[in-house]
């Protein structure tokens, strides 16, 4: 009995170590590395380089904004975040894609598209308000939570897209002045196919990577500057009950619960068993685990 208890503490330690993933703090490297740490500059990606104003060096100082850089200004947790900078030129489509493409740093890493991700966000005031969407790789990748997953020509999916057709559209920011967390929980969120010959608006892998950050201005006659930065980016295994993906199973998950009581679909976060109704199943579920991670 004692062999078993131990070894089922065993699976339950790896399975925990498994549950969540840093991705990256930006913690340790250079100040002022620009498009090396898991994102490249705003003009590194063809799709999206054409709505920007500025392609050159990031001269913020200057006015010239195309950063990605490693910065002390604003951090999280620790001391340093990811400042991205970046200006429109007026195309009423424009929108952008932050990508992780073969960056110095934390390239193309992997993900499990079974588990949420979390990016902490912080945007100043002055920034025009923006949708942020996420696009995922489907790799099938084998290289381990953010191990480098590989960029090979196969499908990418915008994971929380909102709009049919065009920029991506997202979840709103509008908060300013202070960290925000921002979760995709990627199997239930609105798909939509990107590029390559499998995107189809569904995930048929079970791993890829965090391919990019999609950013959809709300009025695309805001050309900006807009100035962002990005810290703790990570992946983890929600606790049942957290509606809202903070971490924390509380009043908030409760009220929502109750409020979204008797709706009915697909993808609803208030479906906490996912069966398509909020119902006591849901309320219970959120009950029996009141006050986990908190």
């Amino acid at each position: 009995m004692r062999r078993s208890l131990i070894a089922l503490s065993a699976v339950w330690l790896t399975v925990s170590a498994m549950a969540q993933c840093l991705i990256t703090d930006f913690e340790g490297y250079t100040l002022g590395l620009n498009g090396a740490v898991l994102f490249r500059q705003p003009s590194f990606s063809g799709s999206t380089s054409g709505f920007l104003a500025f392609t050159g060096l990031c001269d913020i100082p200057n006015g010239v904004y195309n950063c990605s850089v490693i910065s002390d200004e604003q951090a999280h947790g620790g001391t340093q975040s990811l400042k991205v900078a970046w200006q429109w030129n007026g195309n009423p489509n424009a929108w952008l894609r932050l990508t992780t493409f073969n960056a110095a740093f934390v390239p193309n890493p992997e993900i499990n598209f079974s588990h949420k991700l979390a990016v902490w966000v912080y945007v100043p005031s002055g920034t025009p308000d923006f949708y942020l969407a996420l696009g995922v790789r489907e790799t099938g990748s084998t290289a381990g939570c953010a191990g480098n997953g590989g960029a090979p020509a196969v499908g990418i999916e915008w994971v929380g897209a909102t709009n049919p057709s065009g920029p991506p559209g997202g979840k709103r920011i509008d908060q300013k002045d202070q960290w925000v967390r921002v979760v995709f929980d990627i199997p239930n969120e609105p798909l939509r196919g990107f590029a390559g010959s499998s995107a189809n608006g569904m995930l048929d892998t079970t791993t890829g990577t965090l391919e990019h950050l999609a950013f959809t201005p709300v009025d695309p006659n805001q050309v900006g500057p807009y100035i962002v930065y990005l810290d703790d980016i990570e992946t983890f295994v929600g606790i049942p009950g957290d509606v809202n993906g903070d971490g924390c199973v509380d009043d908030a998950d409760l009220l929502a619960v109750l409020f979204a009581f008797g709706q009915t679909g697909s993808g609803l976060p208030e479906d906490v068993n996912g069966d398509g109704v909020v119902d006591d199943a849901d309320l219970l579920t959120v009950l029996f685990n009141f006050g986990q991670g908190c």
